[in-house]
């Protein structure tokens, strides 16, 4: 009688799936729309006019050369301003959309552009104050959704928390 190794009629070893990036829309943006001190935020998403998300770090750079180092260069990273550059659409009727393109957060200067964002991916939530700047409705072509872009500006250190969930 011949041997044979059954090992090789049997099934294949499980492969592993690959991990899953991160998906963009895992990370939902507030806006508050009544920035006065004395208010409590009202935290209206930007989910609704959001189609793109990009952010900056805008590190400032303090380069040098030390004598010890014989010409090569060190960086050190001495400040930084967090901004978003956001795109999307003009809803008329969506709380954040309303209130970015109103005229007095529009055509204001100074106190009328701040006012506070919220980040939330999971339970991680980063909060702080912002300006928002470059508010630019794309209007366009007679066919086309009117496009809106806004840069937005920290102002200072973000609060970085969790929200306990």
């Amino acid at each position: 009688m011949k041997k044979i190794n059954l090992q090789l009629f049997s099934e294949p070893s499980l492969p592993k799936n690959p991990i899953t990036p991160e998906i963009n829309y895992e990370t939902e943006a507030f806006i508050n729309t009544t920035p006065t001190e004395e208010e409590s935020p009202s935290w209206a998403t930007m989910a609704n006019l959001m189609t793109n998300m990009s952010q900056s770090l805008n590190e400032v750079l303090q380069q040098l050369s030390y004598y010890a180092d014989k010409g090569w260069g060190s960086t050190e990273v001495t400040g930084a301003q967090l901004t978003l550059t956001v795109t999307g659409s003009v809803k008329p009727g969506d709380d954040a959309c309303d209130y970015i393109l109103s005229d007095e957060v529009m055509f204001g200067l100074g106190n009328a552009r701040k006012t506070h964002m919220k980040l939330v991916k999971g339970n991680k939530v980063i909060i702080w104050p912002i300006t928002l700047a470059n508010i630019t409705p794309g209007y366009g072509d007679a066919n086309n959704i009117n496009s809106l872009t806004v840069t937005i500006h920290g102002n200072g250190r973000p609060s970085i928390g969790t929200t306990g969930a």
